[in-house]
């Protein structure tokens, strides 16, 4: 960005989105970024994308489709030195079949009235719709009616956005405003969830992943018939999971092109000639072995790139007082053949470059494009010189912190490369173990070293003994944490055994393949048991007063449960339903006579199922499995293999925490070893990190967009769900799901409500 209007205009930005019926997809992003309209085409197919995913996922899972979601914007690096927006709103419109998508950032969370945003946001789906009809005509082909379409998305992007920064959706003061339907005094809580958040700032788009799940389920006012109405329309453990991990990585995602819509394309084209002017230059240049020796020759190259420059600019300015008229075509044509004739023959190639450079920016900048003089394009031409002198002070200021970046890199791959060729020298299982366990630890590292790299780009000094020492500190802190939550799964040990037994496993490969799934597909079969398409249907399709105890319940369900998975290729599919089955022998011989509600049947149901999933996950209960699977198992051979198989897996559990503890020293043996010595490098070499990245993505990541040190934390999720002809009559409103997220250190807790209690029709209750 050039002026301080930009960068305050930075804290408001819009995309929106629309699909027509016939899947003509149209866009406009307001905002700084100056995106050309081939860009902003992809963004806008992409966020509409995102939108039907997403969409999909929550009908599954919730029974529901997403009303609004509001992200708070986290920046954890520069606060102090930018302004930042605050808030990523997102919502979506939908008339018949016309549907968009409005994601606005705001400076600013919570005050926003979801419901007079999202109002007007369907009201345009009801213009699009008169619009459809307007221009299915014959004589319009499908690229005129795109063209009809962008220009009232263009219009209905210009009123959001000045609804949005005159503050029109805003919630009216205290006193003044009444109770909305996803108000907190309109809701009821009945579940809430604790997690730990970590980041992964080395993935991209960044990612939150939330873990260690703690789920509390909160008492509910319903009673006899209303509880078990509110049943079918509850949100399981698992389901909620679920929508919330897929709503953080909507986030990035969303964020993502957000940033991308920060882009001025005329800026980035010119940091690329830059440097890769820089690049062709080095490559002229002797092999070096400190970073600072590189930095000198870059400075002193990018003096005679501003030389070349400023003749390029004399030339220009030559021929904005020659006088010429025309239209903005015509001007730039003859401006174009003044710099060839005028230039030297040694100049013309690279001015040919600027020319092209310019040319982008002008037509970009000019809105004016007819009946023009030459001297009208001097601010033009004033603002492309601009650039490139921000440009100049971009590619100086964060060389050192990209070769900083770089150099801890490069350590972290010597370190990993000298552990792995240790491991070279061991037995083969240890040799796959220790890999599998060095890959993790390689992607944490490259995440802290994400972290620090962060906190020294504001350095702009480079210094290589300095970063030895943060290097070492960071993996000395850090090698503890890593290992207290690094856990084997099942698959991974039972990859371990197959290996040391190596040939004689020729006759069971068929069971071990299956269970290295096991792990995978029980926790898929218990999403999708308790998923909304599943459950709820079922206890939709049921009549209440005919389950009356846990056997009945459980015998109902597994029929029903056996239609639904019969056509899933899973492997563990028959034995998930044999769970069911095992819930209900659990009452067979029970002499207690308790009065079983559907709603107490229904809690211990799910209990019964995530505990034994949980329990059937742990390395240890898995010997209990094998031990039932091989009595079934006839083939003597295949037997006596399982059961080889059996004592070495029972032999091996040990290695779940001695293994980590054999890395965890031989990490830090290498750690102390390490010698990091200067290597001889061509300067060009220098200005990359690895394949994917390279000095040129550097800037463009974490300098030309400019939201890249923004985290989207998602606030608040409001699904609408969808009710049928038949459940609209028992309400008097829409039903809404609503998830609240609140932060504390490194922890969320996410509370579900829901406003059942006020648009369920009691009266229709039974007697």
């Amino acid at each position: 960005m050039i002026t301080t209007r930009e960068l305050i205009n930075y804290q408001f930005s819009l995309i929106f989105g629309y699909s027509s019926p016939k899947e003509i997809i149209v866009g406009d992003i307001i905002g700084p970024g100056k995106l050309t309209r081939t860009m902003v085409n992809q963004l806008t197919e992409k966020v509409i994308q995102f939108l039907r995913m997403y969409n999909a996922i929550l009908r599954d899972h919730t029974g529901s489709e997403i009303y609004s979601i509001e992200y708070e914007l986290d920046n954890l690096v520069d606060e102090q030195t930018k302004i930042y927006p605050k808030s990523m709103l997102m919502i979506p419109g939908k008339f018949k079949d016309c549907e968009s998508l409005l994601i606005t950032l705001k400076p600013d969370t919570g005050y926003i009235d979801i419901h007079k945003s999202k109002n007007s946001v369907d009201k345009t789906n009801e213009l699009f719709y008169e619009i459809e009809e307007f221009i299915e005509r014959p004589e319009l082909n499908r690229k005129d009616k795109t063209e009809v379409l962008k220009k009232f998305i263009t219009r209905f992007a210009k009123k959001f956005f000045g609804e949005v920064t005159e503050e029109k959706w805003n919630k009216k003061l205290v006193g003044l405003t009444q109770s909305l339907p996803t108000e907190e005094e309109m809701l009821t809580p009945y579940a809430s969830i604790i997690n730990t958040v970590d980041i992964f700032w080395n993935k991209k788009p960044k990612e939150i992943l939330f873990k260690n799940s703690v789920f509390n389920k909160i008492q509910t006012p319903y009673q006899e018939h209303i509880a078990n109405e509110h049943l079918k329309f509850t949100l399981s453990e698992p389901s909620i999971k679920f929508v919330v991990d897929q709503t953080l990585k909507l986030g990035s995602n969303l964020l993502m092109l957000a940033n991308t819509g920060t882009v001025d394309e005329s800026q980035e084209k010119i940091a690329k000639h830059i440097i890769l002017a820089l690049e062709k230059k080095l490559k002229q240049e002797n092999a070096i072995t400190n970073g600072n020796l590189l930095i000198q020759r870059v400075e002193t190259y990018l003096k005679e790139i501003k030389s070349e420059l400023a003749s390029f600019l004399a030339l220009s300015k030559s021929f904005l007082s020659s006088g010429e008229r025309g239209n903005l075509n015509e001007i730039l044509q003859r401006y174009r053949s003044s710099i060839i004739s005028g230039s030297r023959p040694e100049q013309r190639e690279i001015f040919s470059h600027y020319l092209d450079l310019a040319l982008f920016s002008i037509s970009n900048t000019v809105k004016k494009k007819d009946k023009l003089i030459a001297i009208e394009l001097q601010s033009a031409l004033n603002y492309f010189s601009e650039i490139f002198n921000v440009n100049f002070d971009l590619v100086k200021k964060t060389l050192p912190a990209f070769l900083s970046n770089r150099y801890l890199y490069l350590m972290a791959q010597n370190l990993i490369n000298k552990v792995r060729k240790s491991l070279s020298v061991e037995k083969k299982p240890a040799k796959i173990l220790g890999n599998t366990i060095l890959d993790k630890f390689e992607s944490f590292t490259l995440n802290q070293i994400e972290i620090k790299s962060e906190e020294l780009s504001k350095n702009q000094q480079y210094d290589e003994i300095h970063l030895i020492r943060i290097f070492k500190k960071l993996v000395t802190d850090n090698l503890n944490n890593f290992f207290e939550k690094i856990e084997l799964n099942i698959g991974e040990l039972i990859s371990f055994v197959e290996i040391q037994m190596e040939s004689k496993t020729s006759k069971i490969k068929i069971h071990l393949d299956k269970f290295k799934k096991f792990s995978f597909e029980l926790k898929y079969l218990l999403n999708y048991i308790l998923r909304y398409s599943t459950i709820n249907r079922f206890l939709k399709d049921e009549n209440e007063r005919e389950i009356s105890d846990p056997v009945t319940f459980a015998n109902k369900f597994h029929r029903f449960l056996e239609r639904r998975i019969g056509g899933i290729d899973l492997v563990w599919k028959d034995y998930m339903l044999q769970w069911v089955r095992d819930y209900a022998k659990k009452f067979f011989h029970t002499e207690e006579q308790k009065v079983w509600t559907l709603k107490d049947i229904y809690s211990d149901f799910i209990s019964y199922l995530e505990e034994r999933e949980k329990k059937e996950q742990e390395i240890e209960s898995f010997l209990l499995f094998l031990d039932a699977y091989i009595a079934k198992v006839t083939d003597p051979e295949e037997k006596n293999q399982l059961l080889e198989f059996y004592e070495l897996y029972n032999y091996c559990i040990s290695i779940k925490t001695d293994f980590p503890k054999y890395m965890l020293n031989k990490i830090q043996t290498e750690l102390n070893l390490l010698v990091i010595e200067n290597q001889s490098l061509s300067p060009v070499n220098c200005l990359n990190i690895n394949e994917e990245t390279s000095f040129l993505s550097y800037i463009g990541e974490k300098k030309l967009k400019f939201f890249s040190s923004l985290i989207p934390r998602p606030k608040t999720v409001i699904m609408q769900h969808q009710l049928t002809n038949e459940e609209k009559d028992s309400f008097i409103a829409d039903l809404y799901h609503v998830l609240n997220f609140k932060y504390w250190h490194n922890k969320v807790k996410i509370e579900l409500l829901d406003n059942f209690k006020e648009v369920f029709r009691e009266w229709l209750k039974e007697t």
